[in-house]
């Protein structure tokens, strides 16, 4: 038996759980966890966003949220947020695609033992019978990777990067840190900046001070056009007007750009050459720790490595106001490790129950 008496308890809406919810992310703070085990994304600040995008409108149809709360000896021990997508029959970890550490909220790590990994493991089993579990993007470090385990076996793992910038006295001592080949390269774009006579600037907007949609739009058509270069895919005439029509629906509904103008959390940097945006990305700041789930560049200034000069100027203002680390979230982007990114391994499992 758990060291403790476990029990659990089933929600479907997450004001039922708000006082238990916010206790956790108190204690979380608290008790120094290690911030990859409890990030922005497990805060109840975050999924009762998700909460609102996802059930409003025609969304309520397609999926449903269930938050699972377990209790160690009466007292809010962890929640296990889920999204039920109806039709399938998945079982996720709710991120409304905003990559990043996903997890179960709880804030007592250290208390877990092999008989509390087996009984949640059995309660999620019961809980989902007849679906198909999703889990993905969980740090391989934490204990509900052992959860994940033991329902579906072995784990499948990817990379996601992260920079401790607190290990620098200063961003000359970062941009020192990197390696000789990316120090080459940067030193070659601020050059191309200057024998070509561009004008660089570095804009940052939050909450009440976001751009209009029609520069909105502009951002997420130079997204989608680049994810298309990552899977390898050709533009053209009818490509364009799909990544009109989708930079449309992300402006307008997408959560993304909705968190933008409705998180305090929420933050976007753009770099600007020659007042054309070059590249941008979306950052969440909890506590004295960022997530970037996208960052994106118009391959049109590709000659002055706009992506890397974003990180860069960025990352002057964070050293200065004390940001202990930068979590630039999954995927083996090169970029990620040539700007001093440390792999903290994800894992997910896939399995029908």
């Amino acid at each position: 038996m758990p060291k403790g008496l476990l029990s659990f308890s089933s929600h479907n809406d997450i004001n039922e759980i708000k006082t238990e919810w916010t206790e956790l992310d108190r204690k979380a703070e608290e008790n120094g966890v290690r911030y990859v085990e409890y990030t922005y994304y497990q805060t109840y600040e975050w999924n009762e966003f998700l909460f609102r995008h996802t059930t409003r409108g025609f969304g309520k149809f397609a999926s449903a949220m269930r938050y699972h709360l377990v209790r160690l000896d009466g007292r809010p021990f962890a929640i296990i947020p889920t999204l039920v997508t109806r039709l399938s029959k998945k079982v996720r970890i709710p991120s409304c695609r905003v990559a990043g550490v996903l997890n179960i909220c709880c804030p007592y790590t250290g208390e877990w033992d092999g008989e509390m990994t087996a009984a949640i493991a059995g309660y999620i089993e019961t809980a989902h019978k007849g679906m198909k579990i999703s889990f993905a993007d969980v740090p391989m470090a934490a204990p509900f990777a052992g959860v994940m385990k033991r329902i579906g076996g072995e784990l499948k793992e990817r990379t996601s990067y992260h920079v401790p910038l607190d290990g620098f006295e200063s961003h000359e001592d970062y941009v020192a840190s990197l390696n000789k080949n990316i120090y080459k390269n940067i030193r070659k774009a601020y050059n191309h900046l200057k024998t070509d006579s561009k004008r660089m600037e570095l804009k940052v907007y939050r909450r009440g001070g976001m751009p209009d949609d029609g520069y909105m739009r502009s951002l997420w058509k130079l997204y989608l056009r680049r994810k298309m270069a990552w899977r390898h895919r050709k533009t053209g005439a009818m490509s364009e007007i799909g990544i009109s029509l989708k930079a449309m629906y992300e402006t307008r509904s997408g959560c993304a750009n909705r968190s933008l103008k409705t998180l305090d959390a929420a933050e976007l940097y753009v770099l600007h050459i020659d007042d054309r945006p070059a590249a941008f990305m979306i950052v969440y700041r909890h506590r004295n720790h960022l997530l970037m789930p996208k960052l994106a560049i118009d391959t049109s200034f590709s000659r002055y490595s706009p992506g890397i000069l974003l990180i860069l100027e960025a990352s002057k203002r964070w050293i200065d106001e004390g940001v202990a680390d930068f979590d630039m979230c999954r995927g083996d982007e090169r970029y990620k490790k040539e700007m001093g990114g440390q792999n903290e391994p994800l894992c997910r499992i896939d399995k029908r129950l």
